[in-house]
């Protein structure tokens, strides 16, 4: 066991320890404010306190875990033992060369987007107004790191420590925000399709549209049998997040009422696990998501528990309650849609920490490395680009053992506009992945 004292114990010294050290490493931890209980203990120990006292790992703390507030505060990032880091510790001690706890907790909680600031053109949170982009570390998990670099502090104490880390895991999740490109669209849509193809002078795909309302032609976006037998060659199972909305400008899915799109989720969930991929509008109107959840529910008969904001957009704790009001137990939303990286800093499954409410949620939040999109149309990769930074985010999470959770679209896997010859990037993607596997 591993024994922290501290002059308080508060929620969040409590979490993110528990999070770095229990979760992580498999360590068992306990917290005392009392200096003589401290040094009277034998076995590995942290002094989170303002006073060296006894032996031990000293790290001296920021405020932020002894704050219940959010406030502005000033984060700088620099480099220390060979990674880079933020709260460098610059008060002469002597101790460890910065706090862990504090820099993993203001990453994983995602403190800087609670301030407000630097919103892209759909309200997102921008990764070039983060930390971790302006700190030049996107690209590195160091919550994991700073872990790390905690634990061979330990086994400094202890060689015997009994370290456990999770295996590296392998999370492939698909979304569908077009089912189909030209079926279940119904009448006003299907003729307006058409009207803006003429105008607009594409007649391919207008000829397109009605050979595959007609059944001479398979629909473009209906890449379900290829997905499946991807899957299948590497034993993976994946995760659908559907849009299951009504029609609206930034939710243009098939309608929900077509029997054969409920018909396709239906067969997709004899192979696959299936997720809510809640409308843009319910970002704004809460009541849509309870129908929407409901709908699917109807259309699967299995109780709905997974989630993903259409456009990565959420707004910080307001969103996650809103999917916690509603049963979601598991989200896989963190992640930026400009580009690919660890948003939260971390490449593993957490709990969702409330800093208005200042507590732990029974969200669990599985971090989005990269997605589809990013690398095509945010970055402008071609394909051998984008395939060598998937390669390069995927050596990132299997040097920490994390979850590696990458996002693509049926769509996207179709061989048109711009997407030919992404298969081939998908597939590899799978069996990079899925090597050395046991």
């Amino acid at each position: 066991m591993v024994l922290i004292l501290t002059s308080t114990v508060t929620n969040r010294l409590r979490y993110i320890s528990r999070l770095m050290l229990q979760q992580l490493y498999g360590l068992e931890i306990d917290f005392t404010v009392n200096p003589e209980e401290y040094d009277k203990y034998k076995g590995p120990k942290i002094n989170y306190s303002n006073e060296r006292t006894g032996s031990g790992l000293w790290i001296y703390p920021q405020r932020l875990l002894f704050e219940t507030n959010i406030a502005e505060t000033p984060v700088e990032a620099d480099t220390v033992l060979q990674i880079p880091v933020i709260f460098r510790d610059t008060s002469g001690s002597g101790g460890f060369p910065f706090d862990p706890f504090a820099a993993g907790f203001y990453m994983v909680t995602r403190y800087e987007e609670y301030l407000g600031k630097n919103k892209d053109r759909h309200g997102r949170f921008s990764p070039k107004g983060s930390i971790a982009f302006t700190g030049n570390f996107l690209d590195k998990p160091v919550v994991n790191l700073w872990a790390r670099s905690l634990v061979e502090e330990l086994k400094k104490q202890d060689p015997s420590l009994p370290v456990v880390q999770p295996a590296f895991r392998f999370v492939s999740t698909i979304d569908i925000d077009h089912a189909y490109a030209y079926r279940y669209r119904g009448l006003k849509r299907t003729l307006g399709g058409s009207a803006r193809s003429i105008l607009k002078g594409h007649f391919r795909s207008f000829f397109e549209r009605y050979m595959v309302i007609a059944g001479i032609k398979k629909d473009p976006y209906d890449t379900y049998d290829y997905i499946r037998e991807v899957h299948e060659r590497y034993h993976l199972k994946p995760i659908f997040f559907i849009l299951f909305a009504d029609y609206g400008k930034n939710d243009n899915n098939v309608r929900v009422t077509a029997k054969g799109f409920a018909r396709l989720i239906r067969n997709i969930q004899k192979w696959a696990r299936i997720g809510i991929h809640p409308s843009l509008r319910s970002h704004r109107e809460p009541q849509k998501l309870e129908r929407e959840i409901a709908g699917l529910y109807a259309a699967t008969g299995r109780q709905v528990t997974r989630s993903r904001q259409h456009f990565l957009k959420f707004t910080l704790p307001r969103t996650f309650r809103q999917l916690i009001s509603m049963g979601i137990t598991e989200d896989y939303s963190m992640g930026y849609a400009a580009m690919p990286g660890f948003r939260a800093g971390i490449a593993n499954p957490y709990c969702f920490f409330d800093l208005f409410k200042n507590e732990a949620s029974i969200l669990r939040i599985h971090p989005v490395a990269l997605m589809d999109v990013s690398l095509k149309d945010y970055m402008h990769l071609n394909r051998k680009q984008g395939l060598d930074a998937i390669k390069n985010i995927i050596d990132e999470v299997r040097s920490v053992n994390g979850e590696f959770v990458n996002l693509w679209h049926n769509e996207s896997l179709s061989g048109r506009a711009g997407w030919r010859g992404w298969r081939e990037v998908f597939e590899e993607t799978l069996a990079y992945a899925t090597q050395n596997n046991t």
